[in-house]
């Protein structure tokens, strides 16, 4: 079927759509995807039907707000052409029309007169009117809504849509006309609502445009950007009657921008014992259970002050400030509770009751676990002597320790404190800065963009523990599919990268894998295969971590041979690959490459063991390139004995035009097999210099 646009009846000047879902207050991480669903929705659902300016979302907890501009009055006239019979079957000998011409007409609503025959094949050709904006928006509006996707969904009323949280009024409007949409039992009009304590009456709208206003003066800043510069400079003030400063958490700051309509800080005080309590316990409970912002002071470490962040006007303040700090007075009370009972033991003590602790039914106790990764720890230690030492001592007490705190109570009521309170309670133990460093930072990076242990000691311990995590899972058959990853395995193949590229360490990452999945309690038939399998597995991760700090696909493909020998090399290998492509000379050699890197693979056997010689090469143009190729290789070798990859790269880039020669004056396969050997040999010592740094054959031309 092929659809053609005619010209557009005359139905009136485009205007604004304006769609306001209010509903019962969102969980806060339920809006943001919510409104870019919207927006992408509605562009791909008007696609075709009716021209539109820009499409914006913005809302709130109870607010989630669609505007399309200058949408057109009507959609397009168009003409819909449906495939037939065969043109022979479409008039008998004497002119009639045949049965099958005439059911086909029929059928589509034309005479069998104006059916057109294509290329052999009838078709019917049937217009199709545009229908009014309204007609369109009242049946789009429905599958908009229920095509949002929430992580989780509610049915509140008897025809059991599906929803986030119960709908409540449903504001739509195409210019001033209310578009007639029937939802979940909630007829749509022109009401919008403020915020539900200072303006519960409805305000009648009469245009889209006036939408933001209208919710501005209901106490409701439905632009997020808005609301979150009110919510920055109440959160500045905040700090400054505090006397200090408000520290300030992206993901926390995230949530309650979506947690208020129109916030406003209130500042809260801690009692002088809650200050005696280890700082991470105390900015987890404020942080992640309680919704504040610590406060820091002009030294940079925690004062005795919070906020709060209220949703409303500052009246009330006292009796807000009041309740505040009831509730966590209590949830320190806790803290204190746990933490002192934790003190009465040292963490050596608390290993036994490791065993007691499952891990993995097939992967054993926490305690096996600690030992693998012990044992892990002291092999990478033994990987790196040479090139980047650590302070081996305090990596063995730091891996043996770092399971140690899941045993107290502390962890066992705030499980976000794994580590961190490990590094407190091994610090208090008088164990030192590196194994209580260590200790704490093992879980580290904890997302993909928050900071890789701080020492060397961190690192390796980190990295065993990652290691033996992904090795134990995957011999286990406990592999990621799809989206289920429940082991957070995606996310510790990443932390292994990042460790290994931000810290420097010079690793072999295949060798560290094969002794991983050595140590595993599980039986693995096939141990070579199993490491490849995570290989590939890491280097995914790999390849989105470097993708996200921009560089391209084909260049991160260029490095990965060899790239696990040492990520660190690879990184810099990728960098001056990005850096060298600006060359004008780079990708026209990079086709060339290709060209000869080829003939090499395909020729492996001819080629193999056989080293240039340039008393058995005869033409002009191979004894130029043999030439300028032990020159350059000279030159790039210089280079690489230095960490100079990206000089090393341009050495090489200096080969072009007697690459380019050669192709074009000789052939490299001759029936003279001593001469054939000797070409390929060039071109074979050409590729293995490249590969040092890039395997070029890999890089993709630009478009133009």
């Amino acid at each position: 079927m092929a659809n053609k646009n005619a010209a557009t009846k005359d139905a009136g000047a485009p205007a604004d759509f304006l769609l306001d879902v209010h509903t019962e207050p969102l969980p806060a991480r339920f809006v943001a995807p919510a409104l870019e669903q919207m927006k992408t929705s509605v562009v791909e659902r008007l696609k075709g039907r009716l021209g539109h300016g820009d499409a914006r979302v913005y809302g709130t907890l109870r607010h989630l707000v669609l505007v399309v501009e200058g949408l057109d009055p009507a959609s397009l006239d168009s003409f819909e052409r449906f495939k037939g019979p065969k043109e022979q079957a479409w008039r008998k000998s004497d002119g009639s029309f045949t049965p099958a011409a005439e059911g086909f007409a029929r059928k589509y609503g034309v005479s069998p007169a104006d059916l057109k025959p294509v290329d052999g094949v009838l078709y019917a050709e049937v217009e199709k009117k545009g229908a009014p904006a309204a007609a369109i928006l009242q049946k789009l509006v429905p599958e908009l809504l229920s095509s949002i996707v929430f992580p989780k969904t509610m049915t509140w009323e008897e025809t059991d849509f599906r929803f986030g949280r119960p709908i409540r009024a449903i504001t739509a409007l195409y210019g001033a006309n209310v578009v007639d949409v029937q939802i979940a039992g909630i007829e749509s009009g022109n009401l919008v609502y403020g915020h539900p304590t200072y303006f519960p009456k409805p305000v009648a709208l009469k245009a889209p445009s006036e939408h933001l206003a209208v919710l501005e003066k209901g106490l409701v800043l439905a632009d997020p950007e808005e609301r979150r510069a009110l919510l920055m400079s109440e959160l500045e003030k905040a700090g400054r009657a505090a006397g200090g400063k408000v520290e300030l958490d992206e993901d926390l700051l995230d949530e309650t921008l979506f947690m208020t309509e129109h916030p406003a800080a209130v500042v809260g005080a801690l009692r002088p014992e809650h200050m005696e309590l280890p700082e991470a316990l105390l900015k987890l409970v404020m942080k992640k259970q309680l919704k504040f912002f610590p406060v820091l002071g002009r030294d940079g470490r925690l004062a005795p002050a919070f906020v709060g962040v209220r949703d409303g006007r500052h009246d009330g303040d006292d009796l807000v400030r009041e309740g505040y700090q009831r509730v966590l007075e209590a949830r320190f009370n806790d803290a204190a509770f746990f933490f002192g009972r934790d003190r009465a033991s040292r963490l050596e003590s608390r290993l036994p009751a490791l065993e007691r602790v499952t891990y993995q039914k097939a992967l054993g106790s926490m305690a096996q676990k600690a030992a693998r990764v012990e044992s892990l720890a002291e092999f990478l230690c033994g990987a790196l002597r040479q090139t980047a030492p650590v302070d081996e001592a305090a990596v063995r007490a730091a891996a043996r320790l770092v399971y140690a705190d899941l045993t107290t109570g502390v962890v066992g009521e705030f499980p976000e404190l794994q580590g961190a309170m490990g590094g407190v309670y091994a610090r208090r133990d008088g164990l030192g800065e590196k194994v209580a460093l260590a200790v704490e930072q093992f879980y580290y990076p904890v997302a993909s963009k928050s900071p890789v242990p701080a020492t060397a000691e961190a690192a390796v311990v980190s990295l065993a523990g990652k290691l033996d995590g992904l090795a134990g899972c995957f011999a286990a058959g406990l592999a990621p599919t799809g989206s289920a990853d429940p082991y957070a395995l995606r996310r510790q193949a990443l932390g292994a990268v990042r460790i290994l590229i931000e810290k420097q360490l010079p690793l072999d990452l295949n060798a560290a894998l094969a002794r991983a999945v050595a140590l595993q309690p599980v039986s693995v038939p096939e141990p070579e295969k199993l490491v490849a399998q995570l290989a590939d597995f890491v280097w995914g991760r790999a390849e989105s971590f470097f993708g996200e700090q921009g560089f391209p696909v084909d260049e991160i493909r260029s490095v990965q041979p060899g790239a696990f020998e040492n990520l660190t090399t690879t990184y810099r290998r990728l960098v001056a690959v990005h850096a060298v492509r600006r060359d004008p000379a780079f990708e026209p050699l990079a086709a060339t490459f290709k060209r000869a890197s080829n003939i090499v693979r395909q020729s492996r056997g001819d080629v193999q063991g056989v080293l240039p010689e340039r008393a058995l090469l005869v033409d002009e143009a191979e004894l130029a390139l043999y030439d300028a190729l032990v020159g350059v290789e000279g030159a790039s070798n210089d280079r690489l004995v230095r960490g100079d990859y990206e000089g090393a790269l341009k050495s090489l880039v200096a080969i072009k035009p007697h690459l380019d020669l050669f192709f074009d004056k000789v052939m490299v396969m001759v029936e003279d097999e001593a001469l054939k050997r000797q070409r390929l040999a060039v071109l074979s010592k050409l590729v293995r210099a490249f590969n040092r740094v890039a395997d070029l054959s890999e890089i993709q031309a630009s478009a133009s």
